[in-house]
């Protein structure tokens, strides 16, 4: 839907043929990395035969649900607390970020212990064996997760759920459970239209709506804002620019101490936004790879970069997936990683963001839930 608006931009003349033709170099080049890798198909995953999990295997994947699973709903509250319900806030976006420290922390840590909570979620869903125990606290988990996903105020909230049900049913044949994957087709639009309906229960209670499947869609059709905000009368040319790296790495530079706080430019989005609506904060349209080139690499370079991007998501997405252990560890770290991958076209910062938090935090968990499912377990 995005790749629509440069297009109809030009239909209407509101676009310099410059900058269309930058627009047209960076996607293509884009494309062209994402073929680096070939994608997945499903009847060459067929060679892998049915797998057993050990009784160890078992142990470890308890252990990790319950450690997530009980971090996640305790900073979930303590979130709540501290900072406040997303979906009351003026600004769902900025309400961790406006006071820092413990907040951006407290924000990282949900970012990770949220995605891996729905994904143990699922498969404990479908784990057989289940203890009184955990078929109580698996019940659980799916009311909190459904509960926590609509006071977060974002409409797309579910279908980050529905994305570790397919991965989860597309991985699962790595060790031969091919069942999931082709029941999908049963229940696909039962999910889409849930997801819908609970999308637009969001909606009038965030945004006061008076229609929300109206704003629903208008939603969809702004997806391509950065786009119609950036390129009629050249606004892109105006956006400050800063070096390339500093643009790239700021964050973790400045978090490393390595640069001051003062030298990471603030999002692209912030100023487009306040260009044509000074009095609107902490919000503004993502700077997609083709703006965000453009500015930081110039006309000539941009296309490089767009390459580049496209071959690391086609990486995370094709070729990561046969390079990682066939069990449900792996099946996490794959989900973890691509959907950080997904977000490198839209928006880079936080897709830099997410990598930085699954190889920081995740391991700490690991690490714990290893330890603990060592011991012995009273089955």
């Amino acid at each position: 839907m995005s790749l629509t608006v440069p297009v109809f931009l030009l239909f209407v003349d509101e676009i310099t043929v410059r900058l269309f033709s930058s627009f047209v170099a960076t996607q293509l080049l884009f494309f062209i990395g994402f073929w680096m890798f070939s994608p997945i198909k499903v009847d060459k995953i067929y060679s892998f035969k049915k797998k057993k999990i050990n009784l160890q295997e078992i142990r470890f994947i308890k252990w990790f649900f319950i450690v997530i699973g009980f971090t996640n709903i305790i900073l979930q509250l303590f979130s709540y607390k501290l900072v406040g319900i997303p979906l009351l806030a003026e600004s769902r976006l900025g309400i961790y970020g406006e006071s820092g420290g413990i907040n951006n922390l407290l924000k990282r840590i949900l970012d990770v212990t949220f995605q891996s909570h729905i994904f143990l979620t699922i498969f404990f869903i479908y784990f057989q064996k289940k203890s009184l125990f955990f078929k109580i606290y698996t019940n659980l988990s799916v009311l909190l997760i459904v509960a926590f996903s609509v006071l977060s105020g974002s409409k797309g909230a579910f279908m980050s759920f529905g994305l570790a049900f397919f991965i989860y049913a597309l991985y699962a044949i790595r060790w031969g459970d091919f069942s999931l994957f082709f029941a999908i087709k049963k229940f696909i639009i039962k999910f889409g239209v849930v997801a819908l309906i609970i999308a637009m229960v969001v909606i009038s209670l965030s945004e006061g709506s008076g229609n929300p499947l109206i704003f629903l869609l208008l939603r969809i059709g702004q997806s391509g804002d950065v786009y119609y905000m950036a390129y009629p009368n050249n606004i892109i040319d105006k956006i400050p620019t800063v070096n390339w790296f500093i643009a790239l790495f700021g964050g973790p530079l400045s978090l490393l101490k390595i640069i001051p706080r003062t030298m990471v430019p603030e999002p692209m989005g912030y100023f487009i936004m306040q260009y044509h609506n000074p009095t609107v904060e902490f919000r503004g349209p993502n700077a997609r790879m083709n703006v965000f080139s453009y500015v930081y690499f110039g006309i000539i370079y941009s296309p490089i970069y767009c390459f580049f991007i496209g071959a690391v998501f086609s990486f995370f997405r094709n070729k990561l997936f046969y390079l990682l252990p066939a069990n449900i560890f792996g099946c996490i770290v794959y989900f973890l990683f691509l959907n950080a991958a997904l977000k490198l076209e839209t928006d880079f910062q936080t897709a830099l963001a997410d990598f930085i938090n699954i190889l920081v935090i995740l391991p700490f968990f690991i690490f714990i839930s290893y330890y603990l499912s060592l011991r012995k377990i009273n089955e």
